[in-house]
Parts: C-alpha cells; sequence; structure tokens
C-alpha cells in the first residue's frame, strides 16, 4: 500500500465522526431538495442532457481545432494566450506575468483548477499576497483549510464554527447570524482586494468562434475583482473549449440547475479581451493547462469525463462522499469526478487506492448533466489498475490464496486453527480495525455433510 493509500485510509477515519456526517448530510440534502425543485422549469431534461452529451462529445472530437481557433480569435481581441504542460509549468508563467506586472497582491476567484496547480502555496513562498474573493474561500484561508466541496469550499463548517474562525481572526461579535458574517466577509474581501493589481479566474467555458471566456458566479465578486484589476490571468483546462456562443443557452441553464438548482446562476459574463476603456483591465491573458489531460483524451471510455461541466451534483449525491469527506481524496477533484480523473491525469499507480472509493450505486451517473457513466468509468478504471498490476501487493496475495485454498478440497478441510491465522494475517489488515473478522465454523460444510449422512 503506498503512502496516499494509507493517508486514504486514515482521512476516511472521519466517517465514523457522527458530527462531520450530519454536517455534510445536511447540506447535500439542501443541494438536492435546491435541484429537485430547479427541475421544474424543464418540460424534458433527459431530452437536454442527451443534447448536451452529444454537443460535448462532438467538441472532444474536434478539440485541436477548437483551441487553435479560439487562440486566433482571442488574440484579435488584443488578449494573450499562454501554453501550460503542467503545474509547474502553469505556476511559473503566472509568476513572470505577476513579475512583469510587478504585482505584489493577487486577488483570485473560487476554481477548482487553480487549486489543481496549487497555486496558493506557490505564491506564498514567493511572498506574494493571495486573497480569496469568494466568501467561504475567505473563511477557509483565514483559518488555514482548504476547499471540501466543488461548489460549497466550507460545506464541512457549521455556521458556529465559521462564527468562530471569524471572531478569532478579526473584531466579529460571537453570536453573528450567516448574513452578518457574509457581509461583513465581503467587506472584507473588498478592501483586501481594492488595490490587487492582477485578478486571477478559472473559467466555465471558452467560445472558439467568438473567442471569448465565459464565468458564471452568484456573488459577483468576479466582475468587482477584474473590473478594478489591471490584469486579468484565467487559467483554463484544455478541455473547455466548446464552439460557439450558441451553446450556452443548452450548458449554462444544466449548469446552474444542477450545481445551484436555479434556471439561472445570478451572474454570467463573457469576457473576449483587455477592455477597450477605462473599465475593465488593461492585460488579459489566457492559460490553457494540460496537466494529464492529454493523457485522459487518450483513453477510448474515460475521456468522456473531460465532457464533465464541473457543476459538482455528482459529488454531493455520492454516499462515499457523504461519508469521507472532501479531504480523504488528497486531490483538488473528489467524489466520482476525482475518483476517475484523478488516477488518469497524476499517476494510475499513485492513485489506484481513488478506484475503491465508490459503491458503484449509479446515483452520479444518473444525475450527471452532460450524462457522463461516471460508474461506468470507475470501473474500466479498476480494469486498468488490475491488467496493470498497479493495486495493492498484499492485497492481490490475499486473493491469490484464497483462490489457492477454494481448487482444493483438503485445503479447505484444514484444521480450524490454521484457518483463523491465516484469516488474521492476511485478511485482517485489509478489512480494517474498524470490522470485527468472521469467524470459521467449528467443521467445515463437507465435514458436516459426512457426519450428517452417517
Amino acid at each position: 500500500m503506498g503512502n496516499k493509500a494509507k493517508t486514504f485510509n486514515q482521512n476516511s477515519e472521519i466517517s465514523f465522526d457522527e458530527e462531520h456526517w450530519q454536517k455534510i448530510n445536511f447540506n447535500t440534502a439542501s443541494f438536492e431538495r435546491n435541484f429537485n425543485n430547479g427541475k421544474v422549469n424543464y418540460r424534458n431534461m433527459e431530452l437536454e442532457k442527451q443534447r448536451a452529451f452529444n454537443l460535448s462529445n462532438k467538441s472532444l472530437l474536434n478539440l485541436e481545432k477548437l483551441l487553435v481557433d479560439f487562440e486566433t480569435h482571442f488574440k484579435e481581441h488584443g488578449g494573450e494566450v499562454l501554453w501550460a504542460r503542467d503545474s509547474d509549468d502553469a505556476c511559473d508563467l503566472i509568476l513572470k506575468l505577476l513579475i512583469s506586472e510587478k504585482a505584489r497582491k493577487v486577488v483570485r476567484s473560487h476554481s477548482t483548477i487553480i487549486d489543481e496547480i496549487g497555486l496558493n502555496d506557490f505564491l506564498q513562498k514567493k511572498n506574494i499576497d493571495l486573497v480569496e474573493s469568494n466568501v467561504s474561500r475567505y473563511v477557509l484561508q483565514v483559518s488555514g483549510m482548504k476547499s471540501y466541496h466543488p461548489l460549497s469550499p466550507a460545506i464541512h463548517l457549521s455556521k458556529e464554527e465559521m462564527n468562530d474562525v471569524l471572531t478569532r481572526g478579526f473584531k466579529l461579535k460571537a453570536d453573528s447570524t450567516p448574513k452578518q458574517m457574509v457581509n461583513f466577509v465581503r467587506h472584507q474581501v473588498g478592501e483586501a482586494a481594492k488595490d490587487a493589481e492582477v485578478c486571477l479566474t478559472g473559467a466555465n467555458f471558452l467560445l472558439s468562434e467568438e473567442g471569448g471566456v465565459v464565468l458564471t458566479e452568484n456573488e459577483g465578486n468576479i466582475l468587482k475583482s477584474t473590473s478594478k484589476s489591471k490584469t486579468h490571468i484565467v487559467v483554463a483546462g484544455i478541455a473547455k473549449v466548446i464552439r460557439s456562443m450558441h451553446e450556452l443557452s443548452l450548458l449554462l441553464p444544466l449548469l446552474s440547475s444542477h450545481a445551484t438548482g436555479q434556471s439561472m446562476a445570478a451572474i454570467n459574463s463573457i469576457t473576449f479581451g483587455p477592455a477597450s476603456n477605462s473599465e475593465g483591465p488593461e492585460r488579459m491573458v489566457v492559460i490553457l493547462l494540460d496537466n494529464g489531460r492529454s493523457d485522459l483524451l487518450t483513453h477510448e471510455k474515460q475521456r468522456k469525463m473531460m465532457s464533465c461541466i464541473h457543476c459538482g451534483a455528482c459529488v454531493s449525491v455520492c454516499p462515499v462522499y457523504k461519508n469521507i469527506g472532501g479531504y480523504a481524496y488528497d486531490s483538488s477533484y473528489v467524489g466520482p469526478m476525482g475518483s476517475v480523473m484523478t488516477p488518469l491525469m497524476h499517476g494510475l499507480k499513485e492513485y489506484e487506492y481513488l478506484t475503491s472509493a465508490c459503491s458503484v450505486c449509479g446515483r452520479c451517473a444518473d444525475i450527471c448533466p452532460v450524462k457522463i457513466p461516471l460508474n461506468d468509468l470507475i470501473l474500466e478504471n479498476r480494469h486498468l489498475v488490475a491488467t496493470k498490476k498497479v493495486g495493492d501487493a498484499k492485497l492481490e496475495a490475499m486473493f491469490k490464496l484464497m483462490i489457492w485454498h477454494c481448487k482444493n478440497r483438503k485445503r479447505l478441510d484444514s484444521p480450524l486453527f490454521i484457518k483463523k491465522v491465516e484469516l488474521k494475517r492476511f485478511l485482517n489488515p485489509a478489512w480494517g480495525e474498524r470490522r470485527t473478522l468472521p469467524e470459521f465454523a467449528p467443521k467445515s460444510f463437507s465435514q458436516w455433510w459426512k457426519e450428517q449422512k452417517v
């Protein structure tokens, strides 16, 4: 068992914390209620999801052309496009841009891809001040914690815990209401970000024909930050590109309904480059990130995962996530989406344990807005782990021992104490400390049968 697998098992112990379980399930239940309420806006949601699936797959098949066209058209608007092979490459490009702008303070939006490249820690080492513009993420930054959920970063914290963080970090009264806390944090973010020279965001979609960057939000922090910053840097995965603006009429409502239950997010904007007047950034740079996505695209079946629009719905309905939480995955992508993407993007041998973080209940596939068969793709990953023999060697040896026993009647009828020793030595480490090993019957079935016949 690798170090990451051991860490996964240790972090998964939180599933036995009843308070944690109640908080996660309460918040994810709110998502499901909102989603069910939002479904009434659709006459036939399954048909729309099928259309989105077809559209996304068509974009993947023409990915190379769409990316080149996006770069061409975005540059025509005065923007810049850079290509990053991996996380280190992306961080180095961002650092060079910050140095060229003489920026000592950066404001960033809530974006999983920025977490993916580890930018917060990278900039901290370079003594560059980074301010989170998202309310939940700002609280997490103050407390030194990382995001727990792709859409609701602080889903694991109760309002009392968030109040405690703000009370210790700032002069906020201990019995503040959620509305008072949100207003306080928004004021703090505004004050901290008003003199930031650079704004960093992700991208919901990239428009190939128009050369535009689509950003959707509910808090309004992205527009506020980009309008005040001199430079706007966008980090986007290469699979974010779609053909044109016309496809947004299908994708944006599906994204909003599956993320928050809304018919549309509060604020949706399309940016085509630097501002043509004084209202907005003077410079805009899009960094197109690979970071293992090309490797994922080589898998004929699992490449469907690149159609993901990152609504977070699969995470919110996943029974495994609801128990072990977001930190156990040790990845910026959690839940079913992380169990498919992370091993193929960042190393099957290192992250093979994620292929086991699934009950194969199928709820993720049922709710996915672009009909990605997530449970089937996790099974494909398990098949890869087995065929490439990158799984836990001890577990594999245990199964071989069991097969060896079951193929021979005499071995099955071996003395009881030998069976108990083998069970305790080989099966117990994989069985886990929280479960009791099953007891062998005093006599085997064949022994019992012979006695009955007599």
